[in-house]
C-alpha cells in the first residue's frame, strides 16, 4: 500500500530514536534516521495531496514507494530481530556492517523516488493540489445516518405489491421469492417491506437472516433467533443446530411470522432449513432474496427486481450525494450523465455516491468520473465490478488500508468494531492527530468509510454508538483483489486455496485462515529441513484466524514467521501462552483462548516489547511484574486477571507506568489498589471482577483518581460490593454497569448523582430489595437504562426523575409489579423493550402505550417479548402427542424435540410430566424395528439424568439401570455413548444410585468394551463413567474397585488428553480411600506413568496427577510414599517449581505436596532439601501472590520442624527474610501465627547454638531477624486484634528479646498449647 508502508516504516523510525531501547537499536546514526524520516514526511503528503492523480505514471510511483518502503521495513525489524540478545561482538558487528550496506541502498532508492515525487509536483502546479487538500482527513468526526432506515428509490409499487402478498390470502405458509442481480436493490426492498407499519401490524413475530453463498447453518440459525430477541448466552455456546433449529420452531409453532432469508445461493440451503417454518395456516410468509432464479424456482410466483430508470437513478444519486440539498446547476448535466451510465443499478449508484460526496464538487472531476463509469458499463455483474473498483480507486490514501483490511474477515461477518479499531492501530494504519488517541481517528476513518457506502452497520450499542460493522459480499471480494494485487493480505478458506498458499504468501504482508488447515499443510511439510516452497516468510506481518488454526506456534513451525505484529488465534484454545519462547519482538496484537488458568511469562517485555494489545480468553490470568515495563500497552482485555503491585515490584525501573493504557477488563478486586490505579492515568475502560474477598471502601475509593475514565463495569463472583455513603465515582463515566452486587437501593443517590452517565445497566442483583424510589434531581442525562434480572417490585419514579431518558430495556424483572405510568411522559423516550417474564409490567406498558397515543404521541414503541408463554405452550403440545399419538413420524419429531426441550437449563419440569413421559420413552427405546426413536428415546433419557435427584429415581424405578447395562454392548453407537451417559450420571448422583450401578455388574461391561478397535469417543465416555462412579463416598467394596485398576493402568499409557484426565481423576478418588486400595493402585505399576505426566502440557492432566500423588502422600504408609520418592518424583517437583510458564494452580499444587511430604518424617525433609526444592520454595514465599505465598509458607514451616541442621540450611537459604514479610499481613491471621511458630523454632536452634559456644554469646538468628525488620514487625504485632497473635508475640519477645514478662502461668500454658 502506496501511503500505509511509509506510515508503517515512519512510526518505526520513530521507535528507533528511543535511547531506552538498547536491544531494539540498530547502527543508524541519529541524523540518518532524521534524514529518512524527512524522505518520508515528503512523500506523505505527496500522496495526500495526489489521491486524486489517476494516471500510470502515479501509479508506478505509487508502487515504487510501497516496495521500498517494504524493503527498508523488512531490513530494519529483520537485524533487530536477528540480533536480539546477541551477545557476540564479533558475529553482530559482521551483522552491522551487512546492515549498514543494505539500508544505504534504500535510502538511495527513497531518495530517488522522492526526487521523482518533486518533479511531478512541480509540472502538475498548485491549483489542482490546492483544491485536493480540501478533502484529506475531516477535522470532526464523519457523520453517520443513525437513522437505521434504508434509502428506497423507485421502488414503491415494488414494496405494495409484496405487502398485499404478505397480508392478504391464502391462510396457509406462503413463500415469496425476490429475485434479481447483486445490487439491484433486493436486501434493501425486503428490509423495507419488514419495517413497513403494516407489517409490523398484521405479524406477531418478525426474523431476519443473510445466508450467502457458505450457508453456515448455525449462524443463520443464531441470526434468526437474535432478531426475534430469543439469544442467551445459552444459546450462544450451543454448537448442536438440531437443538436451535427446535428452538427456532418452537418460538414460531402457533404464531404468525415473517421470516426473510437474504441472499440464498443454492436449492439446498433452503431446503436445509424449510422444514423449521411451521405451517399452521394463520398466515404466515417467508421472503427468499436471490440472485439465482433456479435456487427457488419451485417456491411460488418469484418477484423479479427491475433496473431503475434514468429518473429515479438521478434521484438516487442525487440524494446520496447532496441530501436534501439540491445539485448544484453546473454539475448537474454530469451528474445525470453518472446516473444513466450506471444503468439503473441501485449499489452502483450508492457507492459512486458515497464517492462524490467526499470528492471535489468540480465539472472536471464528474466528467471524469462520468466517462470512467460509462466506459466499464459492459454487462451486469462486470459493471458492479468495475464501478466499485473505481470507488476504491477514488479513496484518499489514509483510508485505503483500513478498507482493504476489512476483507480479512470471513464474509458476512459481523465485525466488532472495538477489534477492527485494535487491529487497524496495530498494523499502523493510521496517522496521529493531534490531540486525539489513535483509537479516536481509527473511528472517523471509519465513520467515513460508514459514509461512502463501504461499509455497514450492523448493530448499534445501547448508547448508539457503533458496536458491529460489515461489508456487503461484492465489496468485500474487491478487497481480496485489491490486497492480491498489492501484497497485502493472502486468504485461505479451504484445502484448495492451499495450491497456491506456498506461493502466494511468500510475498504478502498478512496471512487469513478462514478454515482449520493451516497447521495441517505445515505439518506436511518438514520445516526443519528447509522446505523450498515455504523456508522461513519473514514479509508476513499478520496472522488473523477466524476459526481454530491454534497450532501455528507449535514445534517446527515456530520460527516461520519472525516479523509478526499481528497474532489473533481465534476461536481455538492453547494449551498454553503461544508463542512459547519465541522472540516477536515486533508483536502489537496478540489474542488467544486458553481452558482454566495461565501465567503470563516474565520474558513478556523482552520477547513482546511493542505489544498494545494483549486479549486472553480465559478462566484467569496472572500478569507478571514485567508488565509494568511495557509502555505501549493500550488494551489488557481478560476473563479475570491479577496485577502485582508496582510499588512492591523488584524489577529495574522507577515511575513505572501504563500511559497508554486505555482499556483493562477483567481486573481481579484483589489488584484493585491505589498503586495500580495511579499508574494507568489515562484509563478510559475499566471492568473489575469482585472474587470472594470485598471490595474494600479504600480500594474502589481509588477509582476517584481514574479522570479519564468513563466506561466501568464491576462484576462480582459470590459475595455483595458495599459501596459507603460517602463514596464517589470518577466524574467523567458516561457508562455503569453493574452485576450481583446486591448494593441496598438507598445507595442508588450515588449512582443518580453522577453527573455524565448516560448509560446504566443493572444486572442480575446489582441491587437489592423490593423497592426504588429514585430523587429528584438525579440522572440528568441518562439515556438508556436496563434491568436484567433485579429482584425489584415496587418503582416509584416519574418523568422528573429521567428528563433526557430515550430507552428503557426490562428483563427477567419476575417480580416487578408495573412500570410507572408517567415514565411514558418523558419527552425523549423512544422505546420500551421488554420481555413478559412479569405479565403485570407488560400490561402497564400497554397502558403507557395507550395513553400516549390518545395524546397524540406516536414515537414511543413498546416491544413486549413473549418468551415464556411459548416455552410452556410447546412443550405442553411435545408432551399431549407424545403420550397420546401412535404416529410413528410425529413421535420421532416430538421426542427430539423433547430431548432438547430437556437439555435448557432454566427450565423446571415438575415431576408429574417426567413420570407420565418416562414409560413412553421407555416403550420407545425397545422399538427395533425403528432405530431412530430408539436413539432420540435414549437421548431424551440422557438428559432426564443430568437434572434432578428425583428425576433419577423415577428412572431407577421404571428399570433404567438393568436396560442400560444391556445397551452399553448395543452394537449401535449412539445407544452405547447414552447408555454410559445415563449410567454415569445415575452413578454420581449418591452412593445407593451408584451401588445399585454396580450390583448389575456394569464393570464388566465397560472392561468388555476394550479391544484394539475400539473407538476414541467410546473409551472417553467410559473413562468418563469410571470417574462418576468412583466419585461418591465412601468407596465401593475393595473387590469391586480392584477390578477397574487394571483397566485404568492400561488407559494411563493413552495420548489422549481427555483420557488421561478422566484416569486421574478417578486415582484421585482411589487414592483417596484405604491403604489397601492404594496398594493395589501402585501395584498395577502407574506411579512411574502418573511422575511422568508431571511434564504434559496440559494442566487438565498434570493437575490430577499431582492430586493422585498427593493422596498417597496423605493417606499412604512410608512404604508406599517411597515408591513415589524411588521413582524420581521429586526433581520434577522441583522443575515445576522453577518452570517460568506454569499454571498457578499447579505451583500451588506442587507447594502442597512437597509440604505434606515434609510432614510426614525428617528423613522426607532431607530427601526435599536434597532434590534442591527449598531454593524454589523461598522464592516463593518472596515474590509470589499471596495465594501462592501461603502455600510455599507452609511447606517451609513444616520444613522448620526438622532436625537443628536441617533449620539451619533453611535460613542459609533465606528463608529468615520473607517469614519476617509476611508478618505485616494483618488480615491473614493462620499465616502470621504460622510464621511466628516457625521463627520461633529457627530462635530455638539459634539460642542452643548460642548455649552451645557456637555464636560467641549471641543468638545470630535473632539477629538476623531484626536486620530483616522482623523485630520491628513482631513488636508491632504486639496491639494485633487477634488474642493469640498477641500472647504468642509475647512469649517470644520475653524469650529472645528479654522483655519484662507479665503473662501468667495459664497463658504460658496455652502458648505451649498451640
Amino acid at each position: 500500500m502506496a501511503y500505509a508502508a511509509p506510515l508503517s516504516l515512519s512510526q518505526i523510525l520513530e521507535q528507533l530514536s528511543n535511547p531506552h531501547l538498547e536491544q531494539h537499536q540498530t547502527p543508524l546514526q541519529d541524523q540518518q534516521i532524521k534524514s529518512l524520516q524527512e524522505k518520508l514526511s515528503f512523500l506523505l503528503d505527496f500522496l495526500d495531496d495526489s489521491w486524486q492523480m489517476r494516471n500510470e505514471e502515479v501509479r508506478c510511483l505509487e508502487r515504487e514507494i510501497r516496495d521500498a518502503a517494504y524493503k527498508a521495513e523488512d531490513i530494519i525489524e529483520s537485524h533487530i530481530s536477528k540480533n536480539f540478545g546477541q551477545k557476540g561482538f564479533q558475529e553482530r558487528q559482521v551483522s552491522d556492517q551487512t546492515f549498514c550496506e543494505n539500508f544505504e541502498i534504500v535510502a538511495d532508492e527513497i531518495d530517488s523516488i522522492k526526487t521523482n515525487a518533486a518533479k511531478l509536483n512541480e509540472s502538475w502546479g498548485s491549483t489542482y493540489l490546492h483544491q485536493s487538500k480540501r478533502n484529506l482527513l475531516p477535522i470532526g468526526q464523519s457523520r453517520v445516518d443513525s437513522s437505521g432506515k434504508s434509502a428506497m428509490v423507485g421502488f414503491r409499487d415494488d414494496l405494495n405489491q409484496i405487502v398485499d402478498q404478505l397480508t392478504g390470502h391464502p391462510p396457509s405458509r406462503k413463500v415469496i421469492p425476490i429475485i434479481g442481480m447483486g445490487g439491484i436493490g433486493k436486501t434493501t426492498l425486503a428490509r423495507n417491506v419488514y419495517n413497513d407499519p403494516r407489517i409490523k401490524e398484521h405479524f406477531h413475530i418478525r426474523a431476519w437472516a443473510s445466508i450467502s453463498q457458505e450457508n453456515r447453518e448455525r449462524e443463520v440459525l443464531l441470526s434468526l433467533l437474535n432478531s426475534m430477541e430469543q439469544l442467551s448466552v445459552e444459546i450462544l455456546q450451543e454448537e448442536d443446530t438440531g437443538k436451535l433449529k427446535e428452538r427456532l420452531y418452537k418460538s414460531l409453532n402457533g404464531r404468525s411470522y415473517l421470516v426473510v432469508m437474504d441472499d440464498i445461493w443454492t436449492t439446498k440451503a433452503w431446503d436445509s432449513l424449510s422444514k423449521i417454518f411451521p405451517n399452521d395456516r394463520n398466515g404466515s410468509r417467508i421472503i427468499l432474496t436471490t440472485r439465482l432464479l433456479s435456487a427457488v424456482d419451485s417456491h411460488g410466483s418469484p418477484h423479479h427486481m427491475q433496473f431503475l430508470d434514468e429518473t429515479n437513478s438521478w434521484i438516487l444519486l442525487r440524494r446520496k450525494v447532496f441530501g436534501e440539498d439540491s445539485c448544484p446547476r453546473e454539475l448537474e448535466e454530469a451528474g445525470k450523465e453518472i446516473a444513466k451510465n450506471c444503468k439503473g443499478l441501485p449499489l452502483s449508484l450508492v457507492v459512486i455516491g458515497g464517492h462524490l460526496s467526499k470528492a471535489n464538487r468540480t465539472k472536471d472531476h464528474w466528467d471524469y468520473v462520468a466517462e470512467n463509469v460509462k466506459s466499464v458499463v459492459t454487462s451486469a455483474d462486470a459493471n458492479c465490478s468495475e464501478i466499485l473498483s473505481l470507488s476504491y480507486e477514488y479513496l484518499p490514501h489514509y483510508l485505503k488500508a483500513c478498507f482493504i483490511y476489512v476483507g480479512v474477515f470471513p464474509e458476512d461477518d459481523r465485525i466488532h468494531v472495538s477489534k477492527l479499531i485494535k487491529l487497524w492501530v496495530a498494523e499502523g494504519f493510521l496517522k496521529p492527530v493531534k490531540g486525539k488517541t489513535l483509537e479516536e481517528v481509527a473511528e472517523e476513518y471509519l465513520g467515513d468509510l460508514i459514509s461512502r457506502n463501504l461499509i455497514l452497520i450492523s448493530q448499534r450499542s445501547s448508547s448508539g454508538k457503533i458496536k458491529t460493522c460489515s461489508i456487503h459480499d461484492m465489496l468485500r471480494d474487491l478487497c481480496i483483489r485489491k490486497a492480491q494485487e498489492e501484497k497485502f493480505f493472502h486468504v485461505t478458506v479451504t484445502d484448495k486455496d492451499f495450491r497456491i498458499f506456498a506461493e502466494g504468501i511468500k510475498y504478502s504482508r498478512r496471512l487469513c485462515i478462514h478454515q482449520d488447515i493451516f497447521h495441517k499443510e505445515l505439518s506436511n511439510s518438514d520445516t526443519s529441513k528447509g522446505n523450498p516452497s515455504m523456508g522461513s516468510l519473514p514479509t508476513v506481518r499478520s496472522i488473523l484466524c477466524s476459526c481454530s488454526a491454534s497450532k501455528i506456534f507449535e514445534s517446527g513451525d515456530r520460527n516461520l514467521f519472525p516479523l509478526l505484529r499481528v497474532l489473533d488465534h481465534g476461536k481455538g484454545k492453547l494449551d498454553g501462552f503461544p508463542i512459547g519462547e519465541t522472540k516477536l519482538v515486533h508483536a502489537r496484537y496478540l489474542s488467544f483462548s486458553h481452558d482454566g488458568k495461565i501465567s503470563v511469562p516474565k520474558i513478556l517485555p523482552c520477547f513482546l516489547w511493542y505489544l498494545q494489545t494483549l486479549i486472553v480468553d480465559c478462566k484467569e490470568v496472572h500478569l507478571p511484574e514485567e508488565i509494568w515495563r511495557m509502555p505501549h500497552l493500550r488494551h489488557l482485555l481478560f476473563g479475570k486477571c491479577y496485577i502485582p503491585c508496582p510499588a512492591r515490584s523488584q524489577i529495574d525501573g522507577k515511575n513505572l507506568a501504563l500511559g497508554n493504557l486505555l482499556t483493562f477488563s477483567k481486573v481481579s478486586s484483589s489488584s484493585c489498589i491505589k498503586e495500580v490505579f495511579e499508574r494507568v492515568p489515562n484509563l478510559k475502560k475499566l471492568g473489575i471482577l469482585d472474587e470472594h474477598l470485598k471490595v474494600s471502601p479504600f480500594s474502589l475509593g481509588t477509582l476517584v483518581n481514574l479522570h479519564q475514565l468513563e466506561n466501568l463495569k464491576i462484576r462480582s463472583e459470590y459475595e455483595c460490593i458495599s459501596i459507603p455513603m460517602n463514596f464517589t465515582f470518577p466524574p467523567n463515566i458516561k457508562k455503569l454497569t453493574l452485576e450481583y452486587c446486591r448494593i441496598p437501593w438507598k445507595h442508588m443517590t450515588i449512582v443518580g448523582s453522577m453527573a455524565n452517565l448516560e448509560v446504566l445497566k443493572l444486572r442480575y442483583k446489582a441491587f437489592d430489595g423490593p423497592e426504588w424510589k429514585p430523587t429528584e434531581g438525579e440522572f440528568r442525562k441518562l439515556k438508556c437504562l436496563l434491568l436484567l434480572r433485579i429482584d425489584l417490585v415496587q418503582w416509584r419514579a416519574d418523568d422528573t426523575h429521567f428528563p433526557v431518558l430515550e430507552r428503557l430495556y426490562i428483563r427477567e424483572c419476575y417480580k416487578l409489579e408495573e412500570i410507572p405510568c408517567s415514565i411514558g411522559d418523558i419527552p425523549t423516550l423512544q422505546i420500551i423493550d421488554l420481555d413478559d417474564n412479569s405479565p403485570s409490567a407488560v400490561t402497564s406498558a400497554k397502558i403507557i402505550l395507550e395513553e400516549q397515543k390518545n395524546w397524540g404521541n406516536d414515537s414511543l414503541q413498546v416491544h413486549v417479548n413473549c418468551a415464556i408463554e411459548e416455552i410452556h405452550r410447546s412443550r405442553k403440545i411435545m408432551e399431549d402427542e407424545i403420550l397420546g399419538s401412535n404416529d410413528d413420524t410425529l413421535l420421532l419429531k416430538d421426542t427430539a424435540l423433547f430431548g432438547k426441550f430437556l437439555s435448557m437449563d432454566q427450565i423446571l419440569l415438575p415431576d408429574g410430566i417426567i413420570t407420565a413421559v418416562v414409560p413412553r420413552l421407555f416403550e420407545f427405546l425397545g422399538r427395533d424395528d425403528y432405530p431412530q426413536l430408539q436413539c432420540e428415546a435414549a437421548t431424551a433419557i440422557a438428559s432426564i439424568s443430568t437434572r434432578l435427584t428425583n428425576h433419577i429415581n423415577i428412572l431407577i424405578d421404571h428399570g433404567a439401570i438393568p436396560i442400560f447395562v444391556r445397551l452399553v454392548s448395543s452394537p449401535k453407537d449412539v445407544l452405547r455413548k447414552q447408555a454410559l451417559e445415563v449410567l454415569g450420571n445415575i452413578a454420581r448422583d449418591s452412593t445407593q444410585s451408584r451401588d445399585l450401578v454396580l450390583s448389575h455388574g456394569v464393570l464388566m461391561s465397560l472392561l468388555a468394551q476394550f479391544n484394539d478397535k475400539t473407538e476414541l469417543s467410546i473409551m472417553r465416555k467410559v473413562t468418563q463413567i469410571l470417574s462418576k462412579i468412583f466419585r461418591t463416598k465412601p468407596l465401593p467394596h475393595f473387590e469391586q474397585v480392584k477390578s477397574a485398576i487394571p483397566l485404568l493402568a492400561h488407559l494411563i499409557h493413552t495420548d489422549d488428553k481427555e483420557v488421561l484426565m478422566f484416569v486421574c481423576l478417578t486415582l484421585i478418588n482411589l487414592t483417596d480411600g484405604t491403604q489397601d486400595i492404594i496398594q493395589a493402585v501402585i501395584d498395577a505399576g502407574v506411579i512411574p506413568r502418573l511422575v511422568e505426566l508431571f511434564l504434559h502440557p496440559s494442566p487438565s492432566v498434570l493437575y490430577p496427577a499431582l492430586q493422585t500423588l498427593y493422596n498417597i502422600i496423605s493417606n499412604g504408609d512410608d512404604i508406599q510414599i517411597q515408591v513415589i520418592t524411588d521413582n524420581g518424583a521429586l526433581p520434577f517437583l522441583c522443575d515445576l517449581l522453577t518452570t517460568p510458564n506454569s499454571e498457578q494452580h499447579v505451583k500451588k499444587g506442587t507447594c502442597s505436596m512437597i509440604g505434606k511430604l515434609i510432614q510426614r518424617s525428617k528423613d522426607h525433609i532431607q530427601a526435599v532439601i536434597e532434590a534442591g526444592i527449598i531454593s524454589p520454595l523461598v522464592q516463593l514465599l518472596q515474590n509470589a501472590e499471596f495465594e501462592l505465598q501461603r502455600v510455599a509458607a507452609l511447606a517451609i514451616l513444616s520444613a522448620i520442624e526438622g532436625t537443628n541442621e536441617q533449620i539451619k540450611f533453611l535460613v542459609h537459604e533465606g528463608c529468615i527474610k520473607p517469614m519476617c514479610d509476611l508478618l505485616a499481613s494483618p488480615h491473614h491471621v493462620i499465616i502470621i501465627i504460622l510464621c511466628l511458630l516457625g521463627l520461633g523454632n529457627i530462635l530455638k536452634v539459634g539460642e542452643a547454638e548460642k548455649n552451645q559456644g557456637n555464636t560467641e554469646d549471641v543468638n545470630v538468628f535473632a539477629q538476623m531477624i531484626d536486620d530483616a525488620g522482623g523485630l520491628k514487625k513482631i513488636k508491632n504485632l504486639r496491639t494485633h486484634y487477634d488474642s493469640t497473635i498477641r500472647k504468642i508475640v509475647k512469649k517470644k519477645l520475653v524469650l529472645y528479646w528479654y522483655e519484662e514478662d507479665d503473662n501468667d502461668e495459664d497463658e504460658d500454658e496455652n502458648i505451649e498449647a498451640l
